[in-house]
């Protein structure tokens, strides 16, 4: 298999999710959940989030088209930052 065929690792981990039956409620459970070093704190992250689900490159209420994170995971971390310099 040629390089250029080989599938992407991400977007298998996609596909995977995706027949998961992910929903921006599960996907936000899961968050909250995490152990989080270095937590933004809740008035950032309800921030952030605000941001994000205003922003159009938004996929299903939680995906970022642009990096392809759950954007309820990364708005939590003080030391994460929107690809596209919004927040």
């Amino acid at each position: 298999m040629n390089d250029y065929m080989t599938p992407c690792p991400v977007c298998e981990n996609k596909s995977h999710l995706s027949s998961m039956d992910m929903t921006p409620e599960l996907v936000a459970e899961m968050a909250a959940q995490e152990p989080v070093s270095d937590y933004a704190g809740d008035k950032l992250v309800a921030k952030r989030l605000e941001v994000c689900k205003a922003c159009p490159k938004l996929i299903g209420g939680m995906t970022c088209q642009d990096c392809g994170c759950f954007v309820q995971f990364r708005v939590r971390h003080k030391t994460a930052a929107c690809i596209n310099g919004k927040w």
